[in-house]
Formats: C-alpha cells, structure tokens, sequence
C-alpha cells in the first residue's frame, strides 16, 4: 500500500504526474489518497483519474478542502455523499466514507472525519476558548472551514463542527463492526491519536490544533478488533505514532504533499524531492 495526502492541486499541477511517476516506482497493489486534493471538483476528478494510471487500485476519502463550497453550490453534505462518490467512480477510483471496500481480503475503513477540538493543546485553555474554536478565528487567524463547510442535517438546519464528528464517528464505527475480524486498514483525513499532532506549545500556532481531529476517531479505531494500519492526512507534517488497539499494537502515520511555501520556502527542496519523500510505502503483515 502507497499512502499520500494534500496534494492541493491548485498550488502545484505538476504534483499529479509526480505522485504518478512514485508510485509507479513503488508498484503498490493499492494507493490510498487521504484527501485536500482540491476544492474544484473538475480538478479533483481529473486528479484522481489521471493518478488511477499508477496503481491497480486506487482508494480516496475527501479532505475539508475537497468539501469546501460556496453560496449557490451544493452543500459540503451533497458532495461528500454524492458528487465525490460519483467523481470517483468516473476516475476509476474507490471512494471510501461511507462503506469498507475489500481488496484482496484486507477491508479499507474510511470516513473524513472532523473535528470537536478535542486535539487542542489543552494547556492554552486559558488563551484559546472554547468559543474561540467555535467561531473558527483568534487574533488575525481564521479558519476557512467556518465559511466554506456547510452541513445541513436531516431536518434543514446545520450541524457544527462536533456534530459534524459526531455522524462521522458513528459511520466509522459502523464500518469497523461491519469489517468484522477481517484485516482492516482505517483511513480518515483529520487525525485521530495525540501523536500525529504538531504542537509548539505557544500561540498562535497551537490554535491550528484545535481543529486537527478528534479523540473519538482514535478511540474507535483503536477499540475495532483486527486494525493493521491507520493513515491520515490534514496536518502537512509527516509522522508515525504506534498505538496499542484491542486487536493487537498497529501503526498510525500521515505522509502529506502539503504547500509550495512548506517545502521550498523553509524546507529547500524542489517538488519532486517533496514527493519522492511523501508518497510512501506501507508494508502490511
């Protein structure tokens, strides 16, 4: 299995045939796409299709920039439970984020996940409030889901943030329950374990981690019984934690693409280094 995630198309097109090229390289059986591939669903779609070419199998859930919308567009709701699905199936790719997809008898859990702010740095309490989250801004920092995510619930009002989570979680369970004793491999966008957090321990940056995950994505997967790996994407930092899940001691790792300004800027290396380093190979036993 290949894992790469934020590849954020709109800063750097020619990421596409350099994920290509890498995997192809790496010969996966599958190729998993852990989403912020764009908010343009053309571009996504072209992405995904053209990046098929490079694996037999191909498996991708959205990212919350993949779901951001604007006024007179469907809902970031209709595109996470339609329009990508059927974006996928036109590319040839799995759309994982609703329903476990089986490759070869190893079943792939999927679900974009979310955030309650549950992952914040909880020593910064007194700084960054709960209303702070909620309201999405601190200082001059604004985070975009507040003005790009919209998710009515069933009866036309809209959900927040957690209860976003909420219905999240609660599809992930499902599948987990669903994938039974079968080996599983969990894949969510937000990040669900502490560990894949990056926290410098002060303001501003910590208000960013507030809206990295949730402890309750961690807490399900860990208590499914035949997890083998957890990936992830969102944070644009690489990282891999083991966690201890009733099924036995497993990995979680994110290996993001990330933005020009992240790899050349402060990192000195070109797009194609960025990549050779972030599309990576995980071995499953």
């Amino acid at each position: 299995m290949v894992l790469t995630s934020d590849l954020h198309v709109e800063h750097h097109p020619d990421v596409v045939p350099l994920v290509g090229e890498r995997v192809r390289a790496l010969r996966p059986d599958v190729l998993v796409v852990a989403g912020d591939v764009s908010s343009q669903l053309p571009t996504l779609e072209a992405a995904l299709a053209a990046l098929r070419a490079s694996a037999p199998r191909l498996l991708f859930v959205p990212g919350n920039h993949d779901l951001w919308t604007r006024p007179g567009e469907p809902s970031s709701r209709e595109r996470y439970e339609r329009e990508i699905p059927a974006a996928c199936a036109r590319a040839g790719a799995d759309s994982i984020g609703d329903a476990p997809v089986d490759i070869g008898g190893v079943v792939f859990c999927g679900v974009t996940g979310w955030y309650d702010y549950s992952l914040r740095n909880r020593d910064l309490d007194a700084t960054f409030t709960r209303a702070d989250y909620e309201r999405g801004a601190w200082g001059r920092l604004r985070w975009n889901d507040t003005a790009r995510v919209v998710w009515p619930d069933d009866d036309g009002g809209e959900l927040d943030a957690p209860a976003i989570c909420a219905q999240q979680v609660a599809s992930l369970e499902a599948q987990l329950a669903d994938a039974g004793a079968r080996p599983t491999v969990v894949v969510t966008h937000h990040l669900p374990f502490h560990g894949l957090v990056t926290s410098k321990g002060e303001p501003p940056w910590d208000f960013i981690n507030g809206f990295m995950g949730s402890e309750r994505l961690g807490e399900a997967i860990a208590a499914a019984g035949n997890v083998r790996a957890a990936v992830a994407g969102h944070t644009h930092f690489r990282k891999r934690v083991d966690v201890d899940g009733r099924g036995g001691r497993f990995s979680a790792e994110t290996s993001p693409v990330g933005y020009p300004r992240e790899y050349a800027r402060m990192a000195g290396l070109t797009l194609a280094e960025r990549v050779a380093d972030r599309v990576t190979l995980i071995e499953l036993d």
